[in-house]
């Protein structure tokens, strides 16, 4: 037998008990059994991605419970020409709270929020966070808060005095973008130095972990952008990964759902956990991105909607990125 035919046969063999291993670890992490409840209050979409449809998927593959609740239910997101749908209200908020402490079955280990466009409806989450942590003060709320992208504010400009006199001050992990830590600080954030300045800000006024996960366009380049993460009082991370071609919708709420897992299974070690989520996220943009470079004679829009399903594999078990850069900033605060 020659030794390119022994090489081949060993490859195979490798590769076989690796697809082996790594099929029984997915099993094994489906059939976990988890005593994990989550509420997530973000919009839903009926067609795509966005919100609680991209959210709730990774946690309930995760084995966490989740109780939904749709802040606006529309027929896509806005990335379509139309947009046909509902938005609750704060009294149907209340209402839709006050059937679960009525019937007892407000327990929850986690809270996750996005998307709100009201400035009462974000009140009224603020009074249900209070009402939550009050009855187990160890229940983690997890906000994204939702506001704007790119310079610019696709909510209400409301929003932002109610996110910092009420919900900021209840969030034990907050993973704003650059433009929305911007807004919460007061600052302009352009270089890595003005992201980790408003960090500290943010800090300052109670949040324990801050992810930023996306826009400081001074430490980002055509190839490679990156995100941060701190723990206050601990380290701070730097992130970098590779850019992949396309935008895509509903990105953002699927990093945080991913986020809430792993920062419980590796009891808030912030730097593993945030590796692993952007792990499942380069295979899930890839995919995605891959798909809609086929598409090109179908409706664009849709064929840019996520490959969730089809990345549910890699929303489970991420795969190990050696492309994703971790490194420990120096805190000279």
């Amino acid at each position: 037998m020659s030794l390119n035919i022994v090489s081949r046969s060993f490859r195979s063999f490798f590769t076989r008990d690796l697809l082996k291993m790594s099929n029984t670890q997915v099993i094994a992490e489906l059939e976990r059994e988890r005593d994990r409840r989550v509420l997530s209050i973000q919009s839903h979409v009926v067609h795509g991605y966005a919100g609680n449809k991209a959210s709730v998927f990774p946690l309930q593959l995760h084995g966490f419970e989740v109780d939904f609740i749709n802040s606006v239910q529309y027929s896509n997101h806005a990335g379509y020409p139309t947009v046909k749908g509902q938005k609750l209200t704060e009294r149907e908020l209340e209402e839709l709270y006050a059937g679960l402490l009525l019937n007892n079955v407000n327990h929850y280990t986690h809270i996750l929020t996005g998307y709100c466009g009201n400035v009462e409806f974000l009140k009224k989450i603020a009074d249900i966070v209070k009402d939550l942590k009050k009855k187990d003060p160890t229940t983690k709320y997890v906000c994204d808060p939702v506001m704007g992208d790119n310079g610019r504010y696709y909510t209400p400009k409301e929003l932002k005095p109610v996110y910092l006199d009420l919900i900021i001050p209840l969030a034990d992990v907050l993973t704003p973008n650059a433009f929305e830590l911007g807004e919460l600080t007061d600052t302009q954030i352009e270089t890595e130095e003005d992201c980790l300045r408003a960090v500290k800000i943010l800090h300052d006024k109670g949040v324990k972990t801050v992810v930023v996960t996306s826009g400081v366009t001074g430490a980002q380049t055509d190839e490679c952008l990156r995100c941060y993460a701190s723990v206050a009082g601990g380290d701070i991370y730097r992130f970098t990964f590779p850019r992949l071609r396309g935008q895509f919708v509903g990105t953002g709420d699927v990093f945080a759902s991913l986020l809430v897992v792993w920062l419980d299974e590796t009891n808030g070690n912030v730097a593993e956990s945030v590796k692993k989520v952007l792990g499942s996220m380069q295979k899930l943009i890839q995919r995605t991105s891959d798909f809609a470079q086929q598409q090109v004679d179908q409706n664009s829009r849709a064929m840019c909607e996520l490959r969730l399903v089809q990345s549910r594999k890699d929303l489970v078990l991420p795969p190990t990125c050696e492309q994703v850069k971790v490194e420990k900033i120096e805190n000279t605060n």
